[in-house]
């Protein structure tokens, strides 16, 4: 318990940092003239950077006709105990502050929560019940800790040179040079990227991929899975990094010694030391933004030493679309949903350091196409509005059956990649997903709904059947009227947006055959 004499010096102390002040409520003092007195001088603070002295102190009050309410000698002695800030250190000061501060709010927290389902226990039903549950625990959870971690951020001089300098964001390499390139570097702090997929595409295939390269590169991962068990994510990234064929997987995984051997030998060969991978597996639909945060922070937690505090870098979440939405648990309002957790999943990374890296899945008309656009995706307004990057997984049945995967990005926030496509290879018999070092990377803006050509391996420039040209014709004089209607196509990329819609009217040239794609370089 805080006694009076060093509320009084917390009252001075919190009001030297206006970052501090900013965060500390009033109603953390027991007494009511100090909380009347720090009301007006957290104003005065936070608006010209200095602690008002006891004159205009007592000026504020008079000003709103308050002054009966703290007597002047009150004020009077509350700011003779400001030389005896001194007698303490800085540190020692701000720790008991901040904590101090941390308990007056957790107990003002628990208050509320408590008015709040006093005033709702006579009207709760098997209707509403888990609503009433979910949004006291959002209260709880949102409003009990105060982060005091940036307390001393107080912005950026943009006219200071040094500023500039782009060391904020420390970036960790994706694994893949293309994934990397969009996202200038790789993941960052706080970013939210997502992996997009027609049902059974291989979202958590690529999720996993991802997830092993990241720990090959030495970061500390999480894989939150709601749809797959723990045992077959074990299956899948340990087929990958071990080398064991994923078919035989579980007869190797039998022999525990043998599985202790592989791993020790996978370490030994890393150039890198090999990162942290915790994986945990909750019930679809199950599983709040609020409920992971939770769980990831006491694992961290549980994992750090007295001399190294653990981190973790990048948190896998397969997948958002069956997540469950604390502030609307019961809306079918699905669009409404997704956005949300977006924005709940971004804010939760940016508050803890973590990279945020998920799946989400496309509309029905994407199932078994060789393109993709960001209007095919579920709730992709939404979604697409927060996230600082979206990939496509792109293959259609003949791809699928020779082990290739086109990934488009779709939005990119960070660099100026939308529409850029790349192709990828599949070994199915250890589930590794490779980036192909030969394709060329294409520029796309055109959706198709038919399939890819992809004989003998070939996968350019989204275009299929294109009759071949015979010596003294033109392909108009080889094709019907009728076909050079249907292929006629714009070829003024200028006049395309971000999403490859049409923003302004193009020009259009009629060309015959099945010429049915657009890329960078022109039309094919």
């Amino acid at each position: 318990m805080i006694n009076q004499y060093l509320q009084n010096i917390f009252y001075h102390f919190i009001l030297s940092d206006p970052s501090l002040a900013l965060k500390m409520e009033p109603d953390f003092f027991d007494s009511k003239n100090l909380q009347i007195c720090f009301q007006y001088a957290k104003d005065y603070t936070v608006k010209y950077h200095n602690a008002p002295t006891a004159s205009q102190l007592k000026e504020l009050l008079q000003i709103d006709g308050k002054e009966d309410l703290v007597p002047s000698d009150v004020i009077d002695i509350l700011y003779s105990s400001a030389q005896s800030v001194k007698e303490y250190t800085s540190e020692w000061l701000y720790d008991n502050a901040t904590a101090w501060g941390q308990w007056k709010n957790f107990i003002n927290t628990l208050r509320n929560v408590l008015a709040y389902v006093k005033l709702n226990q006579d009207d709760v039903s098997t209707e509403n019940v888990k609503e009433i549950m979910e949004h006291a625990k959002g209260m709880f959870n949102k409003s009990c800790i105060i982060d005091f971690e940036a307390s001393g951020d107080t912005g950026s001089d943009f006219w200071d040179a040094a500023s500039h300098k782009q060391v904020q964001l420390k970036r960790s390499s994706s694994g893949y040079p293309f994934i990397d390139m969009c996202l200038k570097g790789g993941y960052f702090p706080g970013c939210l990227i997502c992996l997009v997929g027609a049902p059974k595409s291989g979202k958590s295939l690529w999720m996993q991929n991802l997830c092993a390269a990241s720990v090959k590169h030495g970061e500390n991962n999480a894989y939150i899975s709601l749809e797959l068990p723990e045992e077959m994510i074990h299956n899948r990234i340990g087929a990958n990094m071990f080398n064991i064929p994923a078919a035989d997987y579980e007869k190797y995984a039998e022999d525990e010694e043998g599985m202790k051997a592989r791993i020790t030998a996978f370490k030994k060969s890393c150039l890198i030391p090999p990162g942290q991978l915790i994986v945990k597996s909750f019930p679809t639909s199950t599983l709040s933004v609020i409920e992971l945060e939770s769980y990831l922070l006491s694992k961290e937690e549980e994992l750090s030493t007295e001399n190294k505090k653990f981190k973790f870098k990048n948190v896998f979440v397969d997948y958002i679309n069956i997540m469950k939405n604390y502030r609307n648990p019961n809306s079918e309002n699905t669009y409404m949903k997704i956005k949300q957790l977006a924005e709940d999943l971004k804010a939760m990374g940016i508050k803890n350091g973590w990279a945020i890296i998920t799946a989400t899945q496309t509309t029905r008309s994407q199932y078994d196409t060789n393109d993709m656009s960001g209007s095919q995706v579920s709730e992709s307004v939404g979604l697409g509005a927060t996230v600082d990057a979206m990939f496509g997984i792109i293959a259609d049945a003949l791809m699928k059956a020779q082990g290739k995967y086109f990934l488009k990005c779709l939005y990119d926030r960070v660099a100026p990649e939308d529409n850029k496509r790349k192709l990828f290879n599949l070994d199915k018999s250890y589930l590794r997903i490779t980036e192909d070092p030969t394709a060329p990377i294409e520029e796309v803006f055109n959706t198709v709904n038919g399939p890819s050509n992809a004989s003998g391996g070939a996968y350019h420039n989204l275009y299929y059947n294109r009759p071949p040209q015979v010596q003294g014709q033109t392909q108009t004089q080889q094709v019907p009227q009728q076909a050079q209607e249907r292929t006629s196509v714009p070829i003024l990329t200028d006049s395309l947006n971000s999403d490859g819609k049409i923003s302004t009217p193009p020009s259009e040239l009629s060309f015959s055959g099945n010429v049915i794609g657009i890329t960078g370089a022109g039309l094919f």
